[in-house]
């Protein structure tokens, strides 16, 4: 259960429910026909003990500020408020008194403020559907603080979708004069070492592993960025990415540049040798 704070928005299950909910709803699916498919769609989530409560409360929420509470979910929340089962559970996770008592506080007036109907029902909102910023294979150049070059290639780019994606590869370009397209034919990817935590023989152990530079950026965020990037060309790229299996790590624009200040400000420490060539992840066939 990843919990930041006792409020009912303050985990993971609410952000995730809470968003499919809603993206059902702004597509003009009825509030019932939407709760049967996420009851039917999490049912081993709904059998977690540690997860059920927060179920149960985010969809008692949502149905709510869609003035569609359903009386059989503000049961369950009243039996969840009322028997103590959720302050049992935080109690059993080492929660403090302090949290344990602010937790029962939310719970109440929560119960409290569903048990009086929304006087407007929650505005369904029209999906925007965006195209990414850049297209496939364009190269990009962008400066580091100190004023040098570095490359970023794009590998995919979405068109028509609700965040307009691109897949982009930082590579090991760095340079005081601008970027040409050759250096991008035979550029490396940019790697970091990051802790990765797995389970193994019940017990929880992490260690660094050298991880590719290769982020999923969104249009909506594009306008905000400080960083000025540069078309200077165009490389084929045969192969195709998809957002919901490959790569699926998210940046924004102005990591890029942060990231290998950082990185470049220690290179002794920083140093890492993972080694993937550009145009390997280029073409579909590799020989």
């Amino acid at each position: 259960m990843g919990t930041w704070g006792t409020g009912i928005s303050s985990n993971d299950i609410y952000e995730d429910i809470n968003y499919e909910f809603f993206d059902l709803y702004n597509q003009g699916i009825d509030v019932s026909e939407i709760t049967k498919k996420l009851i039917t769609d999490h049912k081993e989530l709904i059998a977690t003990r540690e997860d059920q409560n927060n179920f149960w409360l985010t969809i008692a929420k949502a149905q709510w500020e869609c003035k569609a509470l359903d009386s059989k979910v503000l049961e369950r929340v009243q039996t969840i408020v009322d028997s103590d089962n959720d302050i049992e559970l935080w109690k059993e996770l080492d929660a403090s008194q302090s949290d344990l008592n602010k937790r029962r506080k939310v719970l109440h007036a929560f119960l409290l403020k569903i048990q009086t109907e929304k006087k407007n029902a929650r505005r369904r909102v029209k999906k925007k559907f965006r195209d990414s910023i850049f297209e496939k294979g364009e190269c990009l150049v962008f400066k580091l603080s100190n004023g040098d070059y570095c490359g970023a290639f794009v590998l995919e780019s979405e068109k028509g979708t609700e965040y307009g994606l691109n897949l982009i590869a930082t590579t090991r370009i760095k340079s005081k004069n601008k970027p040409i397209v050759k250096d991008f034919e035979d550029a490396g990817v940019h790697f970091s070492m990051e802790e990765t935590i797995a389970f193994k023989n019940e017990s929880l152990s992490s260690k660094y592993v050298p991880i590719a530079q290769i982020h999923w950026y969104q249009a909506q965020f594009f306008k905000k960025a400080i960083t000025e990037f540069e078309v200077i060309g165009q490389l084929k790229v045969s192969k195709t990415f998809d957002s919901s299996k490959d790569y699926q790590r998210f940046s924004n624009w102005d990591n890029m540049p942060l990231y290998l200040d950082s990185y470049y400000s220690n290179l002794e420490e920083n140093k890492c040798e993972g080694n993937l060539k550009l145009k390997k992840i280029r073409k579909k066939y590799w020989l």
